[in-house]
């Protein structure tokens, strides 16, 4: 018999691992038996030898009390505890962290006159160290292991062990470690019957390459259940367990057989769902959405184009065509309560510019387009002593004043003239000229925004159906450390922008699933809001798959190998799925030379070979890999909304909102949510279970649900806790 089955059979005799078993000696003098972990070192069942923290008192072993709905994230150091957290970040579920050195540490408390603390308890690798002599063990005393046991079981709430071994502690047998270095072993869910709230489909696998795992055996089929496989590969012949679900005497915990690494990892961030949704009971503050926004910069100008050197490319009317028709079918191989639509950034001056080729447009479109000479480039993060710079803007005109003849002598501009042709797309301003504006001056920033407003008015863009306002696209996202530039975004009636992931600095700190408030310090201007965006690698200056993969490999170190377009495409789709699965709301980058259609070469995605664009041919890879995965929709928001509710999800945070389960007797009957004087300007989502809403709903909330994503009430904290009863009770 391990120690550890000793100590655990002292805290739930009846078990059925420990039928027959006799204990006496107590947890605080066990000692401990070294096991390998997933990580692929050794650790130990948990013992009083490992560690020096003093622990509170247990929580009493008796049913009852109310529980906050917070969960306890508990990982060798801080960053760590962090990255495993980030599931429950992009919720918005409200979380604590605890870091366990190898010293040790205390555990926080558990409860709080009668009311438990916690409603859910992750665990990394069992926060194991070597303790030389000792071996592998944990750095949490047997004591506090028990403590947690008793506060699982007072309270009902659930456990989560990520990256172990099979062992009994987990009702499992190792069969073997897995894998080295570039060799595969699929994964999937085979069980979703205890979450299907979370909307996996089984059977869809998931690579696990670079993280190292143990594939398994059930020990005990009358405490374990399978959730998830192995596939049989050259290294283990037939399907193994992946994942477990225990009950032991009522004590529920979650294990996966696998390392963890949502920072780079896309199938630790799939994985993710089922334990957030199983922890929780599919009752949280918070909601699960994904929002799938492309922005397509560059709308009317002409780029020039990386591969052939030398050729430049404008889309075409008949290009639009064919992703305004494409729009619709994209639509229809998403999720039931999926809406998309593409984005595009528009520059007025580029529809002058080609009005002027046309025959005498140079007379009909006097004085001209806005010309000026190259602007010299700046370093990247460069910040502009305030009211420094030379205006580049000709002095004439003042103020936008084409006409209609001119801007119709554009084939482009008269294709977005027809409404049905324009609202398949969203709207938003990317400049005028597309200045790059580091280095700029208050007066041309102000007319790169005046200019292009009249256009847009002018045309008809500001009329359409999803138009954005208040918001801009930067040119090669500059001026963001130009606080002249800021200032006549904000007197132009802006107040928010999107950066590029790729840069720090436009990052929020604190959180990097908030937007970046520009300061004075940073930015030369307080108060304009900065939303994150990602950079994918179809590049802003390619037209054809041979032109972006050819320059992903000259831009790449080490180069990828092959650096062809398919491995470009699965790249993409590995890093994609990471960002969705991961719940962040982040736009996605592309640019007008990547919408090339109506003379592209065929291309082939999982197996089906039709002619697309570069920028077709990745949302394809996207959105079938994410239906391939989950059944929840993607949904886009203009630019406007999208701003507003990284706005809005700040502010919510600020107020420090929690959810509280209601229980009585062995189950949960309702919820309450407070926050900071229980107040928030913003209303808090509360999700509910499938299949059991609240009895009510209170006054001033509002419902929503959007295909199998969950049922969400938004509450208006004025002052007062909110309370909601549910339905249907909720057993332990």
């Amino acid at each position: 018999m391990s120690n550890f089955l000793s100590v655990y059979c002292q805290f739930f005799p009846t078990a059925t691992q420990c039928k027959g078993i006799t204990t006496t000696t107590t947890p605080a003098t066990m000692s401990t038996t070294a096991v390998a972990t997933a990580s692929g070192t050794s650790t130990a069942t948990p013992s009083a030898a490992a560690g020096n923290g003093t622990a509170p008192a247990a929580a009493a072993a008796v049913v009852g009390g109310n529980t906050k709905a917070d969960i306890l994230v508990i990982a060798r150091d801080a960053a760590s505890a962090k990255n495993l957290a980030s599931g429950f970040n992009g919720y918005g579920i409200p979380y604590s962290t605890l870091a366990v050195p190898q010293a040790g540490t205390a555990l926080p408390a558990l409860n709080t006159s009668g009311v438990g603390n916690y409603g859910g308890i992750v665990v990394h690798g069992q926060v194991s160290y070597d303790y030389g002599t000792l071996g592998f063990q944990s750095a949490l005393t047997a004591d506090q292991w028990n403590q947690l046991y008793a506060y699982q079981t007072a309270y009902g709430v659930r456990m989560v062990h990520l990256d172990v071994y099979p062992g009994p502690l987990f009702g499992a047998n190792a069969v073997a470690g897995c894998c080295n270095t570039g060799v595969e072993q699929l994964m999937s869910f085979s069980n979703t019957a205890a979450f299907p709230q979370a909307g996996i489909k089984t059977g869809a696998t998931v690579s696990t390459q670079g993280l190292y795992h143990y594939a398994a055996s059930v020990a005990d089929a009358a405490t374990t259940t399978e959730i998830a496989q192995f596939a049989a590969n050259g290294q283990v012949t037939s399907t193994t367990t992946a994942a477990v679900i225990n009950n032991f005497s009522g004590r529920q915990q979650m294990v996966f057989f696998i390392g963890w690494a949502t920072e780079w990892s896309p199938t630790s961030n799939f994985l993710q769902h089922a334990y957030i949704t199983w922890l929780t009971r599919g009752l949280y503050a918070g909601y699960r959405r994904v929002n799938f926004n492309t922005q397509i910069d560059d709308m009317f100008l002409i780029t020039d184009v990386y591969k052939p050197a030398g050729t430049q490319f404008r889309i075409r009317a008949a290009d639009m065509t064919a992703h305004a028709a494409w729009v619709p079918t994209i639509n229809a191989k998403m999720n039931p309560g999926s809406f998309y639509v593409p984005e595009i950034g528009h520059n007025g001056n580029g529809n002058i510019e080609q009005a002027q080729t046309a025959n005498n447009g140079d007379t009909i479109c006097a004085p001209g387009s806005i010309e000026y000479n190259e602007i010299p480039d700046t370093p990247l993060e460069f910040q502009k002593p305030l009211g420094s710079g030379t205006d580049v803007w000709p002095t004439t005109p003042t103020a936008y004043g084409y006409s209609a003849q001119c801007n119709n002598l554009d084939p482009l501009k008269v294709w977005f003239a027809t409404a049905s042709n324009r609202d398949k797309f969203a709207h938003i301003s990317h400049t005028f000229t597309h200045e790059e504006l580091n280095n700029a001056t208050y007066s041309d920033a102000s007319k790169e925004i005046k200019f292009n407003q009249a256009w847009m008015s002018a045309v008809g863009i500001a009329s359409a159906q999803y138009f954005t306002a208040n918001g801009l696209i930067p040119p090669a996202i500059t001026g963001l450390h130009n606080g002249d530039v800021l200032k006549a975004w904000k007197d132009n009636g802006l107040t928010n922008c999107v950066g590029d992931n790729t840069r720090p600095v436009l990052r929020n700190t604190a959180n990097d699933m908030y937007p970046l408030i520009t300061t004075f310090a940073g930015n030369g201007y307080d108060g304009f809001q900065v939303n994150p965006r990602w950079a994918t690698r179809i590049y802003y200056n390619c037209d054809t798959p041979d032109c972006t993969a050819s320059e992903w490999v000259a831009t790449s170190s080490p180069p990828p190998n092959p650096g062809d377009f398919t491995t470009l495409l699965a790249t993409e789709k590995a890093d994609t799925a990471r960002h969705l699965l991961g719940l962040y709301h982040d736009p996605y980058m592309f640019h007008q030379a990547n919408l090339r259609q109506t003379d592209a070469q065929p291309i082939t995605i999982n197996g089906v070979s039709s002619k697309l664009s570069l920028f077709q041919a990745w949302v394809e890879t996207q959105v079938q890999e994410f239906v391939r995965l989950v059944n929840w929709p993607m949904v886009t928001q203009k630019h406007a909304d999208m701003s507003a509710a990284f706005a809005a999800r700040m502010a919510r945070d600020s107020c420090g909102y929690k959810l509280t389960w209601i229980q009585s007797g062995t189950s949960i009957t309702g919820v309450q949510v407070t926050a900071n004087g229980n107040s928030c300007s913003q209303p808090i989502p509360v999700t509910f279970p499938t299949g059991n809403k609240p009895s009510s709903i209170p006054t001033g909330a509002t419902t929503e649900q959007r295909g199998n994503d969950p049922y969400t009430v938004w509450v208006k904290l004025t002052g007062a806790p909110v309370s909601m009863t549910l339905a249907t009770p909720i057993a332990w």
